[in-house]
């Protein structure tokens, strides 16, 4: 349980800048960068070993449990995103000791029921990261 430590921001401005906190993450499974690899031997080289270079980078997909208040905009807005084929753009705040922040645009792909926990709610959303994630130190 992460509790209120990691909290979860929403720009409505294509991420120019990330509000106030708008849930806190009670469990995260955070995503895992990866690349694709071209084979790149070189012709006549003296080993005989593939040789690889990059493709395309992947950000990966999170999935979160979040707490927050009953009628929260934002977090409708980010439910709803499932729906209206709409792109998010999200932002982590990690607290000390990481003290850092990751932002990124993302495809809402699942989104799990509300469920009551005394006057919160609490709802799973998975995302898929779209494009590079944009990572800062939090002051």
């Amino acid at each position: 349980m992460l509790g209120n430590k990691v909290t979860l921001h929403r720009s409505t401005d294509n991420g120019t800048a990330y509000g106030e906190k708008i849930a806190n993450i009670v469990d995260l499974q955070p995503g895992a960068k990866t690349a694709e690899t071209h084979e790149n031997t070189t012709y006549g080289a003296e080993h005989d070993y593939k040789e690889y270079d990059y493709g395309l980078k992947d950000g990966g997909e999170y999935t979160f449990v979040f707490k927050y208040e009953p009628g929260n905009s934002d977090m409708e807005a980010i439910a709803d995103a499932l729906d209206n084929d709409t792109k998010e753009y999200l932002q982590l705040q990690f607290p000390s000791p990481i003290s850092k922040s990751k932002s990124f645009r993302c495809l809402v792909t699942e989104v799990g029921d509300q469920t009551p926990v005394g006057e919160h709610v609490k709802r799973s959303i998975k995302v898929k990261v779209d494009g590079p994630i944009a990572e800062s130190s939090l002051a």
